[in-house]
């Protein structure tokens, strides 16, 4: 069957205008033809898509356009005549499936007016810095250097979902009928209404979420079947897989790598010289961290102090430290470190680097 006689059948058999022979004749070509076939699946779909009847052009225009579009692909038929619109029609949407195999599904969005996905909205901090921002619906997040977290611009009206990277404080403002759902690597958080805190870092050996108040659903993106509920004062911590450090980084490490539990439960830290949380210090502008080895340390550092650590003594990364720091520099915390476990090291002050010699 010729082009023009498919396209001219094909459009009657659509309007309802083809005779019985006609409609045979289409159907022993779809048999013998399985493209074409393919091709009128992808035209009654075009068929179906709704046009807003403020976007639909003229009959004019349509004629116009039609004829343009025929003299640059050849074989589809002349249309003329206003009573020939409702085929020309079909003709277009026939042309729309063409384009979709000619072009991809890019022109198809563009041309049928699919919804674009909704834009995301990124906030991050750089390392050395943090910052606090409210959310639409009136929740309060504090980000801690190093951090950020996406939403889409529905957020507040059609959901409450954001994802996180990095580590951040929420004071969660209720809402029953749109629950909270934070995403990170490791974990998935749903909350109604709470205050919790939540260290995601990829380049950590394990995410972190510390409920303070209220209650939240914890789930796995790798364990699906397992859910856990918090409790205030209920921390719970997540092995992550793969630990890769910072591009920016440089480390030397002979110290076997400690192993840990997937899933671990345990309770909050509090300082025991004013009661402060431990693992939300931070948003107070204190760096406060309880025999934990060096090892463990150096992500908050660099974090913390936006510089970069280069460790040639091997032996400080097994060793544990304690310490409390809020405006110190970082050559006041490594004094005071090495006052614990001796150390030298020296200071790239361009390049914010930091070396441990021994």
């Amino acid at each position: 069957m010729e082009k023009s006689r498919f396209w001219n059948i094909l459009a009657r058999v659509k309007s309802g205008e083809a005779t019985p022979e006609e409609q045979l004749e289409l159907s022993q070509h779809l048999s013998a033809f399985p493209d074409d076939m393919e091709l009128v699946k992808q035209i009654d779909a075009c068929w179906d898509l709704p046009l807003p009847a403020a976007a639909a052009p003229g009959e004019d225009e349509m004629l116009n356009a039609w004829e343009r579009v025929r003299q640059r692909m050849g074989g589809l038929p002349r249309v003329s005549g206003r009573g020939k619109i409702r085929r020309m029609q079909l003709y277009a949407a026939a042309v729309a499936a063409l384009f979709i195999m000619a072009t991809g599904a890019g022109w198809w969005w563009y041309a049928f007016r699919q919804p674009t996905p909704p834009q995301k909205n990124v906030v991050s901090t750089r390392n050395g810095s943090k910052s606090k921002i409210e959310l639409p619906d009136g929740t309060q997040v504090w980000l801690n250097a190093g951090s950020r977290i996406k939403y889409d611009e529905n957020y507040g009206r059609q959901n409450r979902e954001l994802t996180l990277t990095g580590e951040a404080y929420f004071d969660v403002a209720h809402d029953a009928g749109k629950p909270f759902i934070l995403h990170t690597g490791k974990m998935d958080i749903k909350v109604l209404g709470t205050v919790f805190n939540v260290k995601a870092y990829p380049t950590d050996e394990v995410s972190e979420a510390a409920l303070i108040k209220g209650a939240i659903e914890v789930t796995f993106p790798d364990r699906p079947q397992e859910k856990l509920i918090l409790k205030p004062r209920d921390k719970i911590s997540v092995a992550n897989k793969t630990v890769e450090p910072p591009k920016n980084t440089t480390r030397v490490s002979n110290v076997p790598v400690k192993e840990r539990p997937a899933i671990m439960l345990s309770s909050i830290q509090y300082e025991p010289a004013d009661s402060a949380i431990i693992e939300t210090a931070w948003v107070n502008n204190k760096l406060i961290f309880r025999s934990k080895t060096f090892e463990e340390l150096v992500n908050d550092i660099e974090r913390w102090f936006n510089v970069t650590l280069k460790v040639e003594d091997s032996t400080i990364l097994s060793k544990t430290f304690t310490g409390t720091f809020s405006s110190e520099s970082i050559t006041d915390a490594l004094d005071y470190m090495s006052m614990s476990y001796p150390f030298r090291y020296k200071l790239d002050k361009k390049k914010n680097i930091v070396t441990i010699i021994e």
